[in-house]
């Protein structure tokens, strides 16, 4: 049977469920009772579905679908459980569902594909706990093995030791889960685009060519602070005037390129009174591109832009700190089994970057062959309780999944 419209529609609607809030939205954090409650519902859907199914030592749930010569790797689909505080339903949830439905269409036809297919619902994607994005498949990548789990602080005070007593895991999980990748043939991650572009284009699925790399630039302007009423405009070192000039120069060079995005999202005020000319301010500046190289050039120009300001301002402008993610790749060779998928299907679609990080940019690096399939949102919203994607498109680009994850798993 092929997968089902209203058979999706119920098992977002049920996941959501755990972690709904009176004013609308999900959260459901990694390793809480709402988290938990979840993970079990999912494992017992994935064995009604004809799937083993167990939770790694550090949470991941993997579901397995064994193939008809299992010794061969294994193709894997999936995406995150967890959410943000006040999330949406679609976020995570459903690469997930579109993965589990597959293998529901799959023994409900009586198909068993050559390889063994795994379907990965991870924990802790978001960073909410620890301040680390894509944890728990980077523990299963074994970055983390040579810690120990009270080195790894929550956000909120206590450590990762204790999440793990509390979920009933090993104390032993960072390393117990880091068992690498090398027995996948191939990853494809089905996720809401997270923007607008394939609605605005009236598309319906997108490939992905890439997810993109970022910059973070640290920066305190020290100005002078003195008084609001009796400093002359031509006697000031305003660090915050100063600040406003790099904030609109970035924008600038951002908006005359579109290779490249940029945002300056954190600012810091002293004294930050009303009638004292500010003497300094702390600024973050974030750029992402999805070729590092536009990146460097990127970050040259801003520099640049740093320089004159000072010059002008008299300000002094110092970089505290800076840090840098490469951008990914996607497998080209799995992208075009997405594309001919889409194709035989009859769904439009669109090769495109992802603007935002995910899970299958941590497999690609790990050199697993890795594609995504974007599904529009609806008014470009994600990670709030606004957050809607289509079902009709949903249940076409689940098809395009469920084609391509048979045809990686035919190989």
């Amino acid at each position: 049977m092929a997968v089902q419209y209203e058979r999706i529609k119920k098992t977002i609607a049920a996941l959501a469920a755990y972690g709904t809030l009176p004013q609308g939205g999900t959260t459901r954090l990694s390793y809480t009772a709402e988290y938990l409650a979840a993970q079990a519902f999912l494992q017992r859907e994935m064995l009604e579905s004809g799937m083993l199914a167990e939770v790694d030592p550090i949470g991941n749930l993997i579901g397995t679908y064994v193939g008809r010569e299992p010794e061969l790797t294994a193709v894997m689909s999936g995406s995150h459980l967890d959410t943000v505080p006040a999330g949406g339903n679609f976020d995570g949830a459903l690469g997930i569902v579109a993965a589990l439905e597959c293998v529901r269409s799959w023994q409900e036809e009586g198909y068993r594909p050559k390889r063994t297919v795994r379907v990965i619902a991870t924990i802790e994607e978001e960073c909410t706990a620890f301040g680390m994005a894509c944890f728990g498949v980077r523990v299963r990548g074994g970055e983390f093995k040579k810690q120990q789990p009270e080195s790894i602080v929550h956000l909120t005070g206590g450590s990762l030791a204790e999440c793990l007593q509390a979920a009933g895991l090993p104390h032993s999980a960072l390393q117990d889960a880091a068992v690498g990748f090398q027995d996948l043939a191939a990853f494809v991650e089905l996720h809401i685009e997270q923007g607008a572009d394939l609605e605005e284009r009236g598309l319906t699925c997108g490939a992905v060519t890439a997810i993109v790399g970022y910059d973070r630039l640290f920066l305190t302007l020290h100005g002078e602070a003195n008084h609001a009423g009796t400093t002359s405009m031509r006697r000031r070192r305003d660090a915050l005037a100063a600040a406003a000039e790099v904030i609109l120069g970035v924008n600038e060079l951002a908006e005359a390129d579109d290779r490249f995005v940029a945002t300056v999202g954190q600012l810091n005020v002293a004294p930050n009174a009303v009638n004292i000319v500010p003497g300094k301010v702390q600024l973050a500046i974030e750029t992402r591109a999805a070729d590092d190289r536009v990146l460097s050039e990127v970050r040259a120009k801003i520099m640049s832009l740093l320089e004159r300001t000072a010059s002008k301002s008299g300000v002094v402008i110092t970089k505290e700190n800076d840090f840098h993610v490469a951008a990914v790749p996607l497998s080209e060779s799995v992208r075009k089994v997405i594309e001919q998928s889409a194709a035989e299907c009859g769904v439009s679609f669109q090769a495109m970057p992802s603007w935002a990080g995910h899970d299958a940019q941590i497999f690609a690096a790990s050199g697993v062959p890795t594609g995504m399939i974007f599904v529009p949102s609806i008014n470009g919203v994600s990670h709030s309780k606004e957050e809607r994607s289509d079902f009709q498109s949903v249940t076409q680009a689940v098809k395009v999944l469920e084609k391509t994850l048979k045809t990686l798993a035919e190989v």
